[in-house]
């Protein structure tokens, strides 16, 4: 059952547009356990493609560009909104579950500004496989459902072919649309945007002392816990801007993201990213700064003494999760978890030398306790890793087979590497897909070890070859 319960409830934030079609498509990908998941087809078929290649609607659709704004590396844009992507509709599944369509690459918008409204292959198989890789890693994401490839030419860097994705979350509301109605001064708007977010995404804020604190109670929460994991699998985003922050604390809006190969703290990906200010490392402090613009913007409802309290909950909530994943990942237990400073230590030591980011959590998981010790070889400081060794060996769980089982199903085999994603993408460009289901299908089921999808294990060459990403990635 499709429903618009955005266009009826958030008058105002939004224009009515219908997509431009793409010509000439063809399937490019179709993740049927998700479709299964929603009560939709498992097999696709032209009825679905021409919907979303924006060539028809479902009945039940009401397409429109949602209006937001939001701070840039930091600066202010009040003109911001969906420059190329429509939300098509509300998707109720079995569980009664609602799902907000998101098509993008559906063409030009009134926020397009100077934009064609258009997404590129290349991109759209990145967030493709990236969403669906953070998803099967247990970290919150929006999710991808559908991905169709077009003929059509698209003018970036170069000229690349276009795509439309097919992108799905309960909630595409981002701190952007808050901001944008404190700043336009729309107090009334900005309570009905409140209640909204209340009423279908934290309905356990509605009865609090004051439902504006709540919100944000939770919204901290939740993101704090998001960048936990982001840091802890090595994930950068790239452009953590306001606009591309989930109110529901999700990864939202993969561009010049990245996984780490090489161990780098101050990593960037994202090329006009000039003074590293989406740094690996800065991540944590960037999600507090995001979420005190929000705070900042809900202050027109509520005392901005009282929204204080809960961004000095941040950092805990923020540390204390990834700890806790840290934790599991190399074996520790939950009711004697390792302490801070050795997992501390332990990332220390992968950056003290760039060690691979996932190669040694994985070979630490697939060793016996007693076999830790051999890895010292691999690093040049070998007194400081055997150091470490000895202090976290007696505080691991004992038992083999429990702690493997555990550190195997917390440690990828495969990752949503660069260059991988480049290969796929330069099949894709030549009209082979069977690299791209192969990832898919892999990254699926990251923990598993599977010989068809060796390659994909595989770090780069140059693991400290410079990578740049455009926002278009």
């Amino acid at each position: 059952m499709f429903t618009t319960r955005y266009v009826k409830e958030l008058p105002g934030l939004y224009s009515k547009v219908m997509p431009t079609p793409l010509a000439d498509t063809y399937w490019v990908g179709w993740n049927n356990r998700l479709a299964e998941q929603l009560g939709l087809p498992v097999e696709p078929d032209d009825a679905l493609k021409s919907v979303l290649s924006g060539a028809g609607l479902f009945q039940g659709h009401e397409p429109i560009a949602q209006k937001y704004a939001g701070h840039q590396f930091g600066g202010w844009n009040p003109g911001l909104g969906d420059g190329r992507g429509l939300l098509l509709g509300e998707w109720t599944d079995s569980q009664r579950q609602v799902w907000e369509m998101h098509l993008k690459g559906a063409g030009k918008t009134p926020y397009s500004r100077f934009g064609d409204g258009r997404a590129v292959l290349r991109s759209s198989i990145r967030e493709f496989l990236g969403s669906e890789a953070m998803h099967a890693l247990g970290v919150a994401t929006t999710r991808a459902l559908a991905l169709v490839g077009s003929s059509e030419r698209v003018y970036r860097e170069t000229v690349e072919p276009g795509a439309t994705l097919l992108r799905l979350t309960h909630s595409h509301v981002r701190f952007g649309h808050f901001e944008w109605l404190a700043f336009s001064n729309q107090p009334d708007q900005l309570q009905v945007l409140v209640d909204y977010v209340i009423r279908h995404h934290y309905p356990q804020c509605a009865d609090a002392d004051d439902p504006v604190v709540a919100l944000l109670e939770q919204v901290v929460a939740n993101t704090a816990t998001l960048i936990a994991g982001w840091q802890a699998y090595g994930f950068i985003h790239g452009v953590m801007n306001t606009d591309n922050m989930s109110i529901l604390g999700e990864t939202f809006d993969y561009g010049p993201y990245a996984f780490m190969d090489a161990t780098k703290m101050n990593a960037v990906f994202n090329h006009t990213d000039e003074t590293g200010r989406y740094a690996f490392n800065q991540q944590p402090a960037v999600g507090l700064w995001n979420l005190q613009r929000l705070a900042q913007a809900l202050s027109v409802l509520t005392d901005p003494h009282a929204l204080a309290a809960p961004l000095r909950e941040y950092a805990d909530i923020q540390r204390d999760a990834y700890h806790g994943l840290l934790n599991r990942r190399l074996g520790g237990s939950n009711e004697a978890p390792l302490d801070g400073v050795l997992l501390d230590e332990w990332i220390s030591l992968l950056a003290a030398e760039q060690k691979d980011f996932h190669l040694f959590f994985r070979a630490l998981a697939d060793r016996p306790l007693s076999e830790w010790v051999a890895l010292g070889d691999e690093f040049v400081d070998r007194a400081r890793f055997l150091t470490w060794c000895e202090a976290v060996s007696s505080r691991v769980i004992q038992d083999d087979t429990a702690r493997q089982h555990q550190m195997q199903q917390t440690n990828p085999v495969t990752v949503a590497r660069t260059h991988h994603l480049q290969a796929v993408i330069e099949a894709a460009h030549q009209g082979d897909f069977k690299p791209f289901e192969s990832l898919f299908a892999a990254l699926q089921s990251p923990f598993e070890v599977r010989p068809e999808w060796a390659t994909w294990a595989q770090p780069p060459d140059d693991p400290h070859a410079h990578v740049e990403l455009s926002c278009s990635s």
